[in-house]
């Protein structure tokens, strides 16, 4: 994502950034004291925040548009004097802008105050999404996410209409929907003039894994599909039909390995005098398919006005491809009971319930211009058709055997006509998800038994093709950024504020960013470490660790006579006239450049003790303490050269040369060393 994170006004309070550890809430006021109140706004070019906030809801759609470009600004605030607010783990103070976003990213905003501990995801959303609103919220409402697809966007909503997923295909898309292994599947209009579309695997974190088209087939249409756990899949294709220059409605059966089973051809099965649809060349036009037990296909045909029960395999009397019977339409096999309309028209999305009964999204059709309604009179089923502008989702018990269809429940929403598409689905605990499709005075609705919505989705002007709801964990872990300033080294006692960054964008919003320590230890020189966690709401955690060293902002100083450096010498002078030298390194051992100093001792009367840098007599500077050594980088040393002569005959106690290096912006940071002197 490459997000970057800059405040806008100066952090009031400098040392507040050395902690991101979510610590307990401070302790509430006094009894009888107001709780704080939090508040967020969001502003940028074109961007608006949805729902409006409320400090209870965790998350929250930001709309954009071309010319946000990545960019918001967050102003997160609570009244509580000691609360803290972060902003994608980051400890603020006032307006904070957040920039490289793409779709989908997520920013995370936390604010720990006297009343506890609050998060909130604010979702980026593409340029161009539609914005989705909540017209209905009951406690009536089913758990999980509505999955959605609107133009080239897929997205996966909540219940306020906030993504918890958001993708644009750059192409159209329809039909998002649970397939096997924890995985969805969506159909994807291929680029160009033809209406040709691709079965898109998206896998556990909505990633596309596979794509899978018809074989040996002109078409492959996005209606609807069925992928099956052992990765075989039933596809559907309008395909035309050259000897007729009719279109055809074909269902083709592709194993895992991509060669064909079976292909059932609506020109091979069907007559086209039972279309509704007059001279229309797409007779037949299938929209969806479902596996019944025992393996026969459910296939709902709109100018049919007509679900067909397809045999899959040869089995009583019935051989492959053969229709076992029509529910509605022209050819109809069952009578109606309870129900004046005679059965569907134009429908969407037939469905087997667990107890056998169907559950139909029934459209209804009106006459537009030259196209003629697809309802037919139920007293006059091969006559002229009719006008119905109403949409129901009705619910039938099916006899088989006495080919009865018998209206047990019927719904309808006055002065909603969904034209086309739409959808119905039962949800556990018995409430229907509603899809408006072309009715675009709503999106989706959730039904009660009763017939009350106790849910509602509205996004004007646009539609969804198809709507299911399901649950859409979060598997995708946070991502933690720890960034330790000035390449990892430190001196003893320096205060050090690492620098942290958490984001995530799986949908359950985080919950915390928090460092080991609330400042880097510094206390002792030596190898140390400091660990960045974060954790979102479904528990997915991400962790990284950074190593770092403390050093000594005293100068190192040693000496060597010969062999190695040493922390102590003593040079042996036994005669009047003896020379011996010593070599004194100075290291800078500091986290940073500096300059040295060095400050040298006499012997006595005993001994000369002279210091040479690079052929030059610089004694009496190093006597002074004024000697100086260049800028030395971190690591980087100096080498003074001692002479020392015995001036004496007479045998003199043992004498030393102490010396002492410092750095010269901070002198007492500083090391000495003792080098020896002995007369025996």
């Amino acid at each position: 994502m490459g997000v970057v994170l800059r405040l806008l006004l100066p952090v009031l309070v400098p040392a507040l950034l050395l902690g991101t550890v979510l610590a307990p809430a401070p302790p509430a006021g006094a009894a009888g004291s107001p709780e704080p109140v939090v508040a967020l706004t969001v502003s940028g070019a074109g961007v608006a925040l949805s729902p409006v906030f409320d400090p209870a809801v965790s998350r929250y759609a930001v709309a954009t548009t071309a010319q946000t470009g990545g960019r918001v600004a967050v102003t997160a605030t609570t009244s509580d004097p000691a609360g803290v607010v972060r902003v994608d783990g980051a400890v603020v103070s006032g307006p904070t802008e957040v920039t490289g976003l793409a779709a989908g990213d997520e920013v995370s905003v936390t604010v720990d105050d006297a009343a506890g501990h609050h998060a909130y995801a604010l979702v980026y959303l593409p340029s161009g999404f539609p914005e989705i609103t909540t017209a209905v919220d009951g406690p009536e409402t089913t758990e999980g996410h509505v999955l959605v697809t609107l133009g080239t966007f897929a997205a996966a909503l909540d219940r306020n209409g906030v993504p918890v997923y958001v993708h644009d295909f750059g192409q159209p898309v329809a039909d998002l929907k649970p397939a096997p292994h924890g995985h969805y599947t969506l159909m994807r209009r291929l680029p160009g003039p033809a209406s040709d579309w691709d079965l898109v695997e998206l896998d556990a974190q909505l990633r596309e894994v596979a794509v899978s088209r018809t074989v040996g087939l002109v078409n492959t249409d996005n209606h609807d599909s069925i992928l099956r756990p052992d990765g075989s899949r039933l596809l559907l294709a309008y395909e035309p039909d050259a000897g007729t220059g009719f279109v055809d409605a074909v269902v083709q059966e592709v194993d895992a390995a991509g060669e064909v089973v079976y292909t059932w051809d609506s020109g091979d099965h069907l007559d086209r005098a039972e279309t509704t649809a007059g001279a229309a060349s797409d007779w037949a036009h299938i929209n969806s398919i479902e596996i019944l037990p025992g393996g026969d296909v459910l296939a709902s045909f709109r100018h049919l006005s007509a679900a067909l029960r397809i045999a899959w395999s040869d089995h009583d009397g019935y051989q492959r491809g053969d229709v076992v019977w029509r529910f509605g339409g022209r050819r109809n096999d069952f009578t109606f009971v309870n129900d004046l309309l005679g059965g569907p028209c134009a429908q969407h999305t037939v469905s087997r319930l667990p107890d056998g009964h169907l559950l139909v999204f029934d459209n209804g059709s009106v006459a537009l211009g030259a196209t003629p309604s697809y309802c037919l009179d139920p007293g006059d089923r091969l006559g002229p058709t009719v006008d119905r502008a109403v949409t129901r989702v009705t619910e039938y018990e099916l006899d088989e055997t006495t080919l009865t269809a018998t209206l047990v429940h019927t719904w309808d929403e006055p002065g909603r006509f969904a034209y086309f598409a739409g959808s119905a689905r039962r949800l556990a605990g018995g409430n229907t998800l509603v899809n408006w499709a072309a009715f675009q005075g709503a999106l989706v609705s959730e039904v009660a038994p009763d017939g009350r919505v106790v849910w509602e989705l509205a996004a004007p002007s646009t539609l969804s093709y198809r709507a299911e709801k399901a649950v859409v964990p979060d598997r995708i872990d946070p991502v933690v950024e720890l960034a330790l300033p000035g390449g990892g080294v430190y001196e003893v006692g320096e205060t050090v504020a690492p620098r942290v960054r958490c984001t995530d964008r799986g949908g359950s919003t985080l919950q915390s960013c928090t460092l080991s320590a609330t400042a880097l230890a510094t206390g002792a020189p030596g190898e140390q470490s400091v660990t960045l966690t974060a954790v979102d709401g479904a528990g997915n955690t991400a962790t990284v660790q950074r190593s770092y060293a403390v050093v000594s902002a005293a100068p190192a100083v040693t000496v060597r006579s010969r062999g190695a450096w040493r922390a102590h010498r003593t040079l042996r002078l036994p005669q009047r006239g003896d020379v011996r030298r010593a070599v004194l390194r100075l290291a800078n051992t500091s986290a940073w450049p500096a300059v040295l100093t060095l400050r040298g001792s006499r012997a006595g009367s005993a001994y000369r003790v002279r210091y040479v840098v690079a052929g030059r007599d610089v004694t009496a500077a190093v006597l002074a303490g004024t000697w100086r050594t260049p800028l030395l980088a971190p690591g980087q040393d100096a080498r003074v050269k001692v002479v020392v002569t015995r001036r004496g005959a007479r045998a003199v106690p043992r004498r030393s040369v102490r010396v002492v290096a410092a750095r010269s912006d901070a002198p007492a940071s500083a090391s000495s060393l003792a080098l020896g002197l002995r007369s025996r």
